[in-house]
C-alpha cells in the first residue's frame, strides 16, 4: 500500500474544492475536478472512497481518467480539453508530470518547453486551475526533478515534506534519527512559491486508514488512506530555508561553463550542444589557459566535477545543459 502522499493531496484539494468545503481553514471556490491518473490506477476508486469516508460524503465528488496521457500528444491535449469544457471542468490534476511526458526528456530545455506551453494551453482553453504532480531529483534541496525553466513557468510550487527525522542531543553530541515513515508520521504541504504572494505557509496533515465499500478476492473489505487536516504539529521546528546556494566553482570549472554558455548561444535552436561539441569548444578556445599533460583527462574530470556540482546537466541524448 502507497504512503507516498502526492496523490492524496491532490484528491483531498479536488474533492474538497468540488464540495466547495474549507481546505485547511481557507475558502474554496467551488469547481468540479478531474483526476488524470497515470500511476497507481487501479487504487483510485478505493482512495477517493477512503476520502468520502473520511468526511462524510456519501458518493464520490469528481471525474476521473485513468491510463494513458501525453503532453507530447496533440490528440491527447484536444481530448482531454474537450473533454473539460463538455463536463464543466474547473480544476484538473495530472498525476505525474514524468509519465505525462513519456518520450520526452525532463531535463531538456525544448522538451520541457513543449509541455508547460501544452499545459498553459489546457488552461486557457477551459480557464481551469491546472496541477501537474512532479518529483524531487537525487538532490531534494534543488527541487523539482528535471529542467528549471519549469520553476519559472508556475503560478504555484508546493512541496510535501515528511517529518520523520528527530534530533537527539546527548550531553555534547547530537545526533539525527530517520524513524520509518508511517500513517500517522507528520506531514506538511510547504508553499514554496506563489505568484504575486509570498511563499512558506505549511499546510500540516497525517494520513489515516478509513474502509471502502470494496473487497479484495478473498471478501475482505479495502482499507486505504486518507489526508487528515492538522492545524499544527506542535513538535516540529521552524521551517527551514529552501534557498539553493549556488556551488562554488574554481577558475578552470567557472570558465568551461562560459565556454558551454557561450557555444549554446551559438547553436541557438539547433542547441544545446552535446557533451562531443562541447570538447571541441574547449579546446579550440585554449581552455584551460595553460598546458596540461592530459587535456583529454582535464575536460572529462571538468565536466564529471561541474555534474557533480549540479553545475550541468546532460540528458538522454548526450547534450549538456547549464543549470546555475
Amino acid at each position: 500500500m502507497s504512503l507516498d502522499p502526492k496523490t492524496f493531496l491532490a484528491i483531498h484539494l479536488l474533492c474538497s474544492v468540488a464540495m466547495g468545503r474549507p481546505v485547511f481553514g481557507l475558502a474554496t471556490e467551488k469547481r468540479h475536478g478531474l483526476y488524470v491518473g497515470l500511476e497507481g490506477e487501479a487504487g483510485i476508486k478505493a482512495r477517493i472512497a477512503a476520502w468520502c469516508a473520511q468526511y462524510g460524503v456519501d458518493s464520490n465528488p469528481i471525474d476521473y481518467a485513468l491510463g494513458r496521457f501525453s503532453l507530447a500528444s496533440e490528440d491527447d491535449i484536444s481530448g482531454l480539453i474537450d473533454r473539460m469544457q463538455r463536463r464543466k471542468i474547473g480544476f484538473v490534476v495530472i498525476d505525474t508530470l514524468s509519465l505525462a511526458m513519456a518520450g520526452l526528456d525532463e531535463i531538456a530545455g525544448q522538451h520541457m518547453s513543449l509541455v508547460i506551453d501544452a499545459l498553459h494551453r489546457i488552461k486557457r482553453e477551459t480557464g481551469a486551475c491546472v496541477v501537474a504532480i512532479a518529483h524531487t531529483g537525487k538532490n531534494e534541496k534543488a527541487g523539482i526533478r528535471g529542467h528549471s525553466s519549469q520553476l519559472g513557468n508556475v503560478d504555484t510550487t508546493i512541496e510535501i515534506v515528511a517529518h520523520n527525522r528527530e534530533t537527539i542531543r546527548e550531553e555534547n553530541k547530537t545526533r539525527v534519527v530517520e524513524h520509518e515513515i508511517t500513517l500517522a508520521t507528520p506531514r506538511s504541504a510547504i508553499v514554496r512559491k506563489q505568484r504575486d504572494a509570498e511563499g512558506g505557509k505549511r499546510l500540516n496533515f497525517a494520513l489515516v486508514l478509513r474502509e471502502t465499500p470494496f473487497t479484495d478476492a478473498r471478501g475482505a473489505i479495502i482499507k486505504r488512506p486518507a489526508l487528515d487536516e492538522h492545524e499544527a504539529f506542535p513538535d516540529l521546528p521552524p521551517e527551514e530555508s529552501r534557498e539553493v546556494k549556488p556551488a562554488k566553482l574554481n577558475a578552470r570549472q567557472r570558465a568551461a561553463l562560459d565556454i558551454l554558455e557561450a557555444l549554446n548561444r551559438k547553436l541557438g535552436r539547433a542547441g544545446p550542444a552535446t557533451r562531443d561539441q562541447l570538447k571541441g569548444a574547449l579546446r579550440r578556445e585554449g581552455w584551460p589557459g595553460q598546458r596540461v599533460a592530459d587535456l583529454h583527462g582535464a575536460i572529462r574530470d571538468v565536466l564529471a566535477a561541474l555534474e557533480a556540482k549540479g553545475a550541468i546537466e546532460v540528458d538522454s541524448n548526450d547534450c549538456v545543459h547549464p543549470s546555475m
